[in-house]
C-alpha cells in the first residue's frame, strides 16, 4: 500500500462530496424569548393543577376545622369510662384531627412546591443537557466524515484495505444514528419541561441559566449541622409527628367499658408503630443528606480533573491547527483534535448539571427520595 503525502489529503478533502452531509432538518415552532429558571418556575407554579389543589384543600380542611369546632362544649381530660365519656372525647378528637388535617394540608402544599422546584431544576437542566449532547453528536458525526474522506481517498490510491474503508465508512454511519438519536432525546427533554411550565409541545425557548462551578463550602462538620437543621424543619417529618399525636390522642382520651373495637394497650402500641415512623423518616432523610454531600465532594474533584484533562485537549488542537495551517498536518486530526476537546466540554457540563441538582437535593431531600421512589434521578 502506498503512504499519501499529507498535501495530497489536504488539498483532496478541500473538493465537495458527491452526496449531502446532512439532509434538511426539520424545526419545530421556536420561540426567540429567554426562558430563565425562575421564570419556568413561576410558570410551572401558575401551571400546576396539583398544587392549585393542594392551595384549595388549605381552605376545605379549614372549613371543615371550623365547623367540627363549634360543636365542642367542653374539653375533657384524661381515660373516661362508659358510652357518654367516649362520646365527650370522640367530639374533642374530631376537632384536633380535623386541625391537624388543616395542619397537614398547608405542610402538602409546601411539599407539593417543593417537588415542583425541584422536577423544574431537572427538566430545566435535562434540556440544557440534551442541547450539548446534540452539538457534541453532530461534532462527532461532522470528525466520523472527515475521517471517512481520508479513508475513501487513501484506498482510491490503494493505501488502505476496502475493509479498513468499511470500517470507516460504519463508524460514520453509527455518528448519523448518535446523532438523530440525540436529535430526538432533545425534544423528549423539551416536552417534559413544556409539560411542567404550561408551555405548547413545539416551544423552544432560549435557556440562559446554564449551570456554573461554584465549590460546595460545607464541611463534615457542616453537615451534621445542616443535618440537625433541615430534618428538624421539614414538613415530611413534621407531618408524621402530627401521625404520632394523633395516635397518642386515642391513648389519651381513652374510654373504658364503650365498645371499643381495640384495646388500651393496642392504642399504646399504635402510638409506638407511629413514632417509629418518624425515626424512620429522619434516618433516611439524614442519611440522604450524608449520600448527597459526598457525591457532591466526588463531583467536585471529577470537575477539576475533568478541567485539567480539557486544557491538554485544547493544547492537542492548538498543535494540530497549526501544523494544518502550515501544510504539515492534515484536516482529519484537527476535526479529531476538536472533537476530543468538545468531549470534554460534555463532561464537564455533564458534571455541572449534576452537581447543580445534588446541590438542590442537598437543601431539599425529600424531594430526591421522592423522586427516586417515582422512577426519577438526581443526575
Amino acid at each position: 500500500m502506498k503512504k499519501l503525502p499529507a498535501f495530497v489529503l489536504s488539498t483532496a478533502l478541500l473538493f465537495p462530496l458527491s452526496f449531502p452531509v446532512y439532509a434538511a432538518e426539520t424545526t419545530s415552532v421556536v420561540q426567540s424569548q429567554s426562558l430563565t429558571y425562575e421564570q419556568a418556575l413561576e410558570r410551572a407554579f401558575n401551571a400546576s393543577i396539583p398544587l392549585k389543589n393542594a392551595a384549595d384543600e388549605i381552605d376545605r380542611s379549614f372549613e371543615v376545622r371550623q365547623s367540627v369546632g363549634s360543636g365542642i362544649e367542653y374539653y375533657p381530660t384524661g381515660i373516661g369510662n362508659g358510652q357518654k365519656d367516649a362520646m365527650d372525647r370522640a367530639k374533642v378528637k374530631g376537632l384536633v384531627q380535623a386541625d391537624t388535617a388543616w395542619s397537614i394540608s398547608k405542610r402538602k402544599y409546601e411539599l407539593e412546591k417543593d417537588n415542583i422546584i425541584y422536577s423544574v431544576k431537572t427538566a430545566y437542566n435535562n434540556v440544557l443537557k440534551a442541547q450539548k449532547q446534540k452539538d457534541l453528536a453532530e461534532a462527532n458525526a461532522k470528525n466520523q466524515e472527515v475521517q471517512k474522506n481520508v479513508a475513501f481517498y487513501k484506498a482510491s490510491e490503494g493505501a488502505l484495505s476496502q475493509y479498513e474503508l468499511s470500517q470507516e465508512e460504519g463508524k460514520y454511519e453509527s455518528a448519523l444514528k448518535q446523532k438523530a438519536a440525540a436529535d430526538k432525546a432533545l425534544d423528549d427533554a423539551w416536552i417534559k419541561l413544556n409539560a411542567l411550565i404550561g408551555a405548547p409541545q413545539e416551544a423552544r425557548f432560549a435557556l440562559v441559566d446554564e449551570p456554573q462551578f461554584k465549590p460546595f463550602e460545607r464541611s463534615e462538620i457542616d453537615l451534621e449541622n445542616d443535618i440537625t437543621y433541615i430534618v428538624s424543619n421539614s414538613n415530611a417529618v413534621a407531618m408524621a409527628e402530627d401521625q404520632v399525636k394523633l395516635q397518642r390522642m386515642d391513648v389519651d382520651l381513652y374510654a373504658y367499658n364503650a365498645g371499643s373495637p381495640t384495646s388500651y394497650k393496642a392504642e399504646e402500641i399504635e402510638v409506638r408503630k407511629a413514632a417509629n415512623q418518624v425515626d424512620d423518616i429522619k434516618k433516611n432523610m439524614s442519611d440522604g443528606m450524608r449520600s448527597i454531600y459526598y457525591s457532591i465532594k466526588q463531583l467536585e474533584d471529577q470537575y477539576k480533573a475533568l478541567t485539567i484533562e480539557l486544557k491538554k485537549a485544547e493544547e492537542t488542537l492548538k498543535m494540530a491547527q497549526v501544523r494544518y495551517d502550515t501544510g504539515v498536518g492534515i484536516k482529519a486530526d484537527v476535526t479529531a483534535a476538536e472533537l476530543a476537546v468538545a468531549d470534554k466540554k460534555k463532561k464537564i457540563f455533564d458534571t455541572l448539571i449534576q452537581l447543580d441538582n445534588l446541590k438542590l437535593a442537598y437543601e431539599k431531600p425529600w424531594v430526591a427520595a421522592g423522586a427516586s421512589a417515582g422512577g426519577g434521578s438526581a443526575q
